[in-house]
């Protein structure tokens, strides 16, 4: 979870400001975009998780006071909306109108990928997160691993893109008779998934793998409904498609002995031996080369699956700490409590602040 306020900040009266800010390289170009509206979402099954739309007016000042900027590109490689390079990075200001403390939360950096003028007077911009980086510089050449884990994680990297490791992840060598794919986001989530480890972006725009979730969330944060809550609504929804309750993973590398792992749901209503049937997933990789590696991956992918397939569509007061993985719990009046992990997010970028929208994967 983000720094951020506290919740009973946030279950009160707030001031809230959404603040973007453009980037060239190491050259700021806007401090202050003065959007009218906007969004930033994140989705685990998206290749690059995190996405922005902002609309700003076409001609305004960026600061109360200041001179008007026309904000339509054009063919201006230097525009801070233009899509040469140029980056949004993104933060929530709230503040206490009761006690007048501010918070900054940072929520993430974002490439511009385009722009669209409605004719109409607004502008609006689209970017996506860093990850965009790596699924768009392709290697120009096949490549072996010469090292670790952690090190050909660094060396798939684009250039300057930092790459982080949760200090739990066990590093060890990869197989130096493989070859990598041209594609680096494909290098990369395939390391996630063998090692096993969460491929994610952080809201700097640095790669970091993350440990897997464990069996059983710990709430970071409790939404409840009613006076002092934060929680509108949450309707159940279940899902049966391309879940499997089987994993099968193995080794990809002819050089290998047979290195085979299988998981299974053994209990439940997903069970192998209920009503449920039989859903087979196989994968393969070259990065494993013993059992034990085959059965953690296979076991790993097996609850990733299972997460997404029954979740609550959440509404709330907007919260900027909230992100991708966090476990949740919700509270609504006398039922038992719910538990989850978060594995969509929608966070409007308006004065107001809206309403945010999470996806919570019911634990168990």
């Amino acid at each position: 979870m983000r720094e951020g306020p506290p919740d009973e900040v946030l279950a009160g009266l707030v001031i809230w400001r959404p603040r973007v800010t453009a980037w060239l390289g190491g050259r700021m170009l806007a401090a202050n975009v003065p959007i009218s509206s906007g969004r930033v979402t994140g989705k685990v099954e998206q290749e690059v998780i995190e996405e922005v739309s902002i609309t700003v007016p076409r001609f305004a000042a960026a600061e109360p006071g200041g001179d008007v900027f026309d904000w339509r590109p054009g063919a201006n490689p230097a525009h801070p909306l233009a899509r040469y390079g140029q980056f949004l990075d993104v933060s929530i200001v709230v503040e206490s109108v009761v006690t007048r403390q501010v918070w900054e939360t940072r929520i993430g950096r974002y490439q511009v990928k385009g722009w669209d003028d409605d004719d109409a007077g607004m502008v609006t911009a689209k970017g996506e997160s860093l990850l965009a980086r790596p699924r768009d510089d392709k290697l120009t050449a096949l490549t072996s691993p010469i090292g670790s884990l952690k090190s050909e994680a660094r060396r798939l990297a684009p250039a300057g893109m930092g790459v982080a490791f949760d200090p739990a992840l066990v590093d060890r060598p990869c197989p130096p008779a493989m070859a990598w794919s041209k594609s680096r986001i494909e290098n990369l989530r395939e390391i996630a998934d063998a090692w096993p480890a969460l491929l994610r972006i952080d809201s700097w725009g640095q790669i970091v793998f993350r440990s897997p979730l464990p069996e059983i969330p710990t709430p970071v944060v409790t939404l409840r409904d009613g006076e002092g809550g934060t929680l509108i609504s949450a309707p159940r929804a279940d899902s049966r498609s391309g879940v499997p309750n089987v994993v099968i993973a193995s080794t990809g590398s002819s050089a290998e002995a047979d290195v085979q792992g299988v998981a299974m749901t053994t209990s439940g209503p997903m069970s192998v031996n209920g009503d449920y049937g039989v859903v087979v997933k196989e994968w393969s990789s070259s990065l494993l080369t013993t059992r034990a590696e085959a059965e953690a991956a296979a076991q790993s992918m097996l609850e990733s699956a299972a997460r997404p397939a029954q979740s609550v569509p959440v509404r709330i007061a907007p919260d900027p700490r909230l992100e991708i993985d966090d476990p949740v719990a919700i509270m609504r009046g006398d039922d038992p409590a719910l538990w989850g992990w978060v594995t969509a997010w929608d966070l409007p970028l308006t004065a107001d602040g809206g309403d945010m929208r999470i996806d919570l994967a019911v634990a168990g």
